[in-house]
């Protein structure tokens, strides 16, 4: 039996409905009770169909987790890690934002999120035993690591917080579509109000790059909600270690047009109005969000961790009696929302939907092995083709030029070409102030690679970044997934290393880990000695071997 994309979840919601409805004959007394129940109390505008679907959707996710585990220790799959305590800040999250709409760069834990977005069970463990169909990798990568083209969740990697500058270049490809109209069409998914979502856990917030993200997506006033999902831990460091403080949202109080709020992320309501407030502050475009959940985590780090080497018998506890699935239930049967019977019904529907998911997806094949070379490369460019090769003996004509005189006229001639290319990087604008533009002659970059194409491509196209060598390449990897054609300059190759995660870790095996759901095609220059005189060590390296094996 095969089951195609979404056909399961569409089951599984018939059943669903089916478990949780009262039956029909004689009179609906249950059905209209629940429903008035319902419109007497004030549950953030959801009805009791929605209320009892966030239950639905949360003991789906802890539900995928623990037949994982099931299965890890089967040796029928060979990693999990859990979302479990996160759910209910996740399904809040889903809820108050548009799938296949807005954009999402989600984290490990984000089970609940993708499930409520709509992917399925069925894909989830499609992942877990590495089948070639899952959607999130096609059995590439571990699993949790989220990618569904579909929803527009790009490919996700193992690195922690690398896809923060990811989010915010995707949200700068529509800040700048909507600057140049003729953008619009080129970026992915261009709807003039769509959000970015970004998250990471506590313990992720101590890497440079995260702030680097918060950075410009606070000064470009970009649509990026910021999730920080604080559990506690980054495995087995408690979060007073890694910040200081122990309160991320009082650390970024003092960005500029950032909306800070903070929640607590084992109450799915309040978490879901805490992120309808996110949504409309960046969906109206005033700045980046910024969402400081409290959630728990009753599971270890990963099967790799056993947490009760360091965390008391008491501090699970605690966890254990604010668990969100544990209290949600609790919830709907004291509101008289729904029954322990239909509750019941729904959990048996749903570890039967489970089980029999998990029976599929253990049948599927993975990935041939004559496939692994699939994707390395893009299939539309072969860079060894006579196409690339040098011309000999080439006849001259006009006034000769220097080498960067012949670069600066090809940039001129592919922007004229194609809209769709932006220039970035260190010192490449003219003047970043436009005012004095007509003023002064313009920088152009250190070498004047770049000069005037500030002035005639405008600044939406053509534009100074920070001095952070990973936020060049993150930001160019997020904008090239929505379809702009970065070009980025680093301005000397002695001062790329701190890009070097970024260009060796998501660039270069973005296309091959989602077999090629997930492309970033960038132009990435950079120079090499510099004809500096006396430039020493710090402006003559040259890596030729680090890129070469890359």
């Amino acid at each position: 039996m095969t089951i195609g994309d979404g056909e399961l979840d569409h089951q599984t919601r018939q059943k669903t409905a089916k478990a949780i409805e009262p039956e029909k004959p004689k009179k609906s007394a249950k059905k209209t009770e629940a429903n008035a129940a319902v419109q007497a109390k004030d549950y953030k505008g959801l009805d009791a169909k929605a209320l009892v679907g966030i239950y639905r959707t949360m003991y789906t996710s802890r539900r995928v987790d623990d037949k994982e585990i099931q299965l890890k220790g089967q040796n029928k799959i060979f990693f999990q890690i859990s979302g479990a305590g996160h759910e209910a800040m996740l399904v809040g999250a889903g809820l108050a934002m548009k799938p296949a709409y807005d954009w999402f760069f989600p984290y490990y834990r984000d089970r609940a999120l993708l499930l409520q977005l709509g992917m399925t069970a069925q894909e989830m463990l499609f992942s877990a035993v590495g089948a070639e169909v899952d959607p999130n990798s096609h059995g590439r990568q571990m699993p949790s690591h989220w990618g569904h083209v579909r929803l527009n969740v790009p490919s996700q990697s193992s690195c922690t917080g690398t896809q923060a500058l990811h989010a915010v270049g995707a949200a700068e490809a529509s800040y700048r579509a909507s600057i140049v109209k003729e953008l619009q069409d080129k970026v992915t998914g261009f709807k003039g109000d769509e959000v970015v979502y970004m998250s990471v856990g506590d313990g992720t917030t101590s890497e440079g790059e995260w702030w680097e993200a918060l950075n410009t997506a606070c000064n470009l006033k970009l649509p990026v909600i910021f999730v920080v999902e604080d559990n506690g831990y980054a495995i087995s460091t408690p979060v007073e270690v890694g910040t200081a403080g122990g309160d991320i949202s009082k650390l970024v109080a003092g960005f500029p047009n950032l909306f800070i709020q903070k929640c607590d992320g084992t109450n799915a309501l309040e978490s879901y109005e805490t992120f309808k407030r996110a949504v409309d502050f960046c969906r109206a475009r005033k700045g980046a969000a910024f969402v400081h959940a409290k959630v728990i985590r009753p599971y270890s780090h990963s099967l790799s961790d056993d947490e009760k080497l360091y965390r008391p018998e008491e501090e699970r506890q605690q966890d254990a009696e604010i668990d969100p699935i544990k209290t949600f239930a609790e919830f709907l049967m004291t509101e008289a929302i729904a029954s322990s019977e239909d509750l019941e019904k729904l959990r048996k529907t749903i570890d039967a939907e489970i089980n029999e998911a998990a029976d599929i997806a253990i049948a599927t094949p993975q990935p041939a092995p004559e496939s692994a070379l699939r994707n390395v490369f893009s299939p539309n460019v072969d860079p060894t083709s006579k196409d690339f090769d040098t011309e000999e003996g080439a006849e001259l004509s006009g006034n000769a030029g220097t080498m960067v005189d012949l670069i600066n006229r090809c940039m001129h001639e592919e922007m004229e070409r194609d809209v769709s290319i932006v220039v970035f990087g260190e010192d490449v604008a003219d003047v970043s102030r436009e005012e004095y533009l007509e003023q002064v002659k313009g920088k152009g970059g250190v070498f004047k690679v770049t000069a005037n194409l500030q002035r005639k491509f405008g600044s939406a196209r053509v534009f100074n970044s920070p001095l952070a060598e990973a936020n060049i390449i993150g930001r160019a990897v997020g904008m090239a997934i929505r379809g702009l054609k970065p070009v980025v300059e680093i301005q000397f190759f002695d001062y790329i290393f701190p890009a070097f995660h970024q260009i060796r870790n998501e660039v270069a095996v973005t296309r091959w880990r989602s077999d090629g759901d997930t492309k970033c095609p960038m132009v990435m220059r950079v120079p090499v000695g510099g004809y500096l005189k006396g430039g020493a060590v710090y402006h003559s390296q040259s890596g030729t071997t680090l890129f070469s094996h890359t």
